[in-house]
């Protein structure tokens, strides 16, 4: 049987509302799963593709679909239209799809939308598309959700503005913040930032192909660089001879408001006429040295920010006291660089000046030092330093510590030796 024309319009026009709303449907699910800043958003692409690629450029690959730009890493690249009817009141304008390398901030994976409307707006629309709404926090200028990566799972934490995760850690980040300059729309974007590695980008953004994968980087550990024998040659002095095998203490550094930074533990363990020494500044943070008297830096690691790298030093120029006198001078001049190296490294040149000033008694440092102390006023370019030589260790101890931009006094309230 032929239908009249009249009645396959009148058909279509019945039809026509299911599918719209079938599409607004589907529509809703994917900007769902885009919240979640998991591989969710690209299985939801794949399932509602055919309500999608009206308004998007689309790609697909095996059970995921994603939203194309032509080059992530180019800023000039990095978005692509998005002609969408408003979703769940949103009116979304653009995908962006940008990846940044920071260096020993570390590697930022960003995904997301710019929607019509102001970071308020925006947020009351997005909000009841969320699993758990009450983790979305409003900032000063913006709205976070915050995450951090402990084991193979999600714990939420509140959010950090200007605290990068550095190479350690791993945050997975939902942010609302203005785009431009008007107050007429925001960005809505996922991100993944910090520590980064293949299998985790497998896990959340299977549109990111192997091939644009970061390089897995074997840390380097602070024994695994050896310092030239030229450097060691050179540290021959007697005087800066460690007397005994380890020596453990606690400080509390006190600023000049008489406030006081949490308390540093220190342990120096005598090896071959040199010092290996751990500075632990809390539960995250530590620095491994290698030192002499725990003047010279022969080499240093930080442990819990920065890049993992060994901080060596290639070569060295020493002029060192023969005796405690007052008004002589110690002075090193390194030359330090970084292993690995990069492509864009530059050496790390130092100058440390220390005169040698009065003796007092090494209890006035703690009560259970002997013998005598040696002031040493220090000069490292911006950094100045008071420290006390204690000439039955064969160790300096600092005392206060001064810059442009900060003056701590230390107080040692530990102190254990073993010979």
């Amino acid at each position: 049987m032929k239908l009249p024309a009249s009645a396959l319009v009148l058909a279509c026009a019945l039809l026509a509302p299911s599918f719209a709303h079938a599409d607004d449907a589907a529509l809703t699910d994917t900007l769902k799963a885009f919240a979640r800043c998991d591989a969710s958003f690209f299985s939801s692409l794949n399932t509602h593709r055919d309500a999608w690629q009206a308004y998007a450029p689309l790609k697909q690959e095996k059970n995921y679909t994603w939203i194309a730009v032509k080059d992530r890493t180019n800023r000039n690249a990095n978005a692509v239209p998005v002609s969408a009817p408003p979703i769940a009141g949103l009116k979304l304008l653009a995908y962006n799809d940008e990846v940044a390398d920071l260096g020993p901030l570390g590697l930022y994976y960003y995904w997301g939308f710019i929607a019509q409307g102001n970071i308020d707006e925006v947020a009351q629309r997005l909000a009841p598309l969320l699993d758990q709404p009450n983790f979305l926090f409003k900032g000063e200028h913006e709205y976070t959700r915050s995450e951090l990566k402990v084991g193979n799972s999600w714990r939420s934490i509140k959010p950090q503005p200007g605290k990068a995760p550095g190479t350690r850690n791993v945050e997975r980040v939902l942010i609302i913040e203005p785009e431009g300059k008007q107050g007429t729309q925001s960005r809505i974007s996922c991100s993944v930032q910090g520590g980064v590695n293949a299998a985790l980008l497998a896990m959340l953004r299977p549109d990111i192909a192997p091939v644009d994968y970061p390089r897995t980087q074997v840390e380097t550990s602070l024994g695994d660089v050896e310092v030239p024998a030229a450097v060691l040659q050179r540290l021959d002095s007697p005087l800066l001879q460690p007397k005994f095998k380890t020596l453990s203490y606690t400080y509390l550094s006190k600023k000049g408001d008489g406030s006081e930074d949490s308390p540093t533990s220190v342990t120096l363990k005598a090896e071959g006429g040199l010092l290996v020494k751990n500075e632990v500044y809390g539960p995250v943070f530590n620095v491994e040295r290698l030192m002499q008297a725990d003047l010279i830096q022969l080499k240093s690691k930080m442990n819990g920010v920065g890049d993992g790298r060994v901080l060596q030093t290639r070569t060295a120029e020493l002029k060192l006291p023969t005796s405690w006198t007052p008004g002589q001078t110690l002075t090193a001049h390194l030359s330090m660089v970084n292993v690995p190296a990069k492509p864009t490294d530059k050496p790390h040149d130092t100058t440390l000046t220390c005169k040698v000033g009065e003796r007092f008694p090494a209890h006035q440092v703690f009560a259970t030092l002997t013998g005598d102390a040696i002031r040493l006023a220090c000069d490292q370019g911006d950094y100045k330093t008071s420290r006390a030589f204690i000439e039955d260790l064969g160790v300096a101890l600092t005392l206060e510590s001064t810059s442009s931009e900060f003056h701590y006094v230390n107080e040692i309230t530990a102190l254990d030796v073993v010979r």
